[in-house]
């Protein structure tokens, strides 16, 4: 008003937020906000409340604050090592990993260690694996213990290499921190090697081995040549902060696969 134009002094709102006045009648009725706001809770359910409204997203899926409506959540960016060892690949609403060899998709989707029981072989000749030993075996058993190959189908595979990145991250990483593996040729167990948590008593689960009981490992390096006595044959077990390397004795060298011969 006036000239020049000043602003009027503001005007107290008649009604709290989430309600308007009735043109009418001048009470203060509710506003629908899923009718009255275009877009909002768009791909999900808008539900109106007296003074407020909800949205409910579907699952995999969140408010955004700025257009309202339900946006994906990617939960590869959003949650920090969903797929740990894998690769993880985001979809509508929900997410999958892409495990590497030996590993499978577990129920919540992250990689875990194959834990089916098959075939293990002691060497190999040739290119190819030798002297398969008596019993099922998971791929941690074999590989981690005296095993060179592995085979989950008819085709068998080779173990990592022992003190590579691979072979840690089944061995080392991936380790319960307590429980029992089959040693190859004897009727005991030993402890497996955790990276965290306190051992308990245990049992052989066949019942006519040795009772060992499980490891006490708490923020220790975990010596993994005391454990695994067969690492290194022909050499020296030599234990580092996250794994372990072979020493070969006089008149052995290391083949491909780390293995002194």
């Amino acid at each position: 008003w006036g000239h020049p134009c000043e602003m009027c002094p503001a005007q107290p709102q008649p009604c709290r937020r989430g309600f308007i006045p009735n043109i009418r009648t001048g009470a203060c009725q509710d506003v629908d906000e899923c009718q009255a706001i275009p877009g909002v809770c768009q791909g999900g359910n808008c539900i109106n409340s007296v003074g407020s409204y909800e949205c409910k997203c579907p699952v995999g899926h969140k408010q955004n604050e700025v257009t309202q409506k339900c946006d994906d959540i990617d939960e590869c960016n959003v949650i920090p090592g969903i797929c740990e060892g894998g690769v993880c690949s985001n979809t509508v609403g929900s997410y999958f990993c892409i495990c590497p060899q030996g590993f499978v998709s577990s129920v919540d989707g992250s990689c875990t260690p194959d834990q089916r029981a098959s075939r293990c072989f002691s060497s190999t000749a040739s290119g190819r694996c030798a002297q398969e030993l008596p019993g099922r075996f998971t791929r941690r058993q074999c590989c981690c213990e005296s095993g060179h190959c592995w085979a989950s189908g008819s085709v068998p595979e080779l173990c990592p290499v022992r003190g590579s990145d691979d072979h840690s991250r089944l061995c080392v990483d991936s380790a319960p921190a307590q429980g029992f593996i089959p040693i190859p040729g004897s009727n005991g167990f030993s402890p497996a090697v955790g990276r965290t948590g306190a051992g308990a008593g245990g049992h052989s689960p066949t019942g006519s081995g040795p009772v060992i009981t499980g490891l006490t490992i708490l923020n220790q390096t975990i010596d993994n040549c005391k454990h695994h006595p067969n690492l290194c044959l022909n050499g020296r077990c030599i234990p580092t902060p996250s794994s372990y390397r072979c020493e070969c004795n006089m008149g052995y060298k290391q083949d491909a696969n780390g293995d002194c011969i």
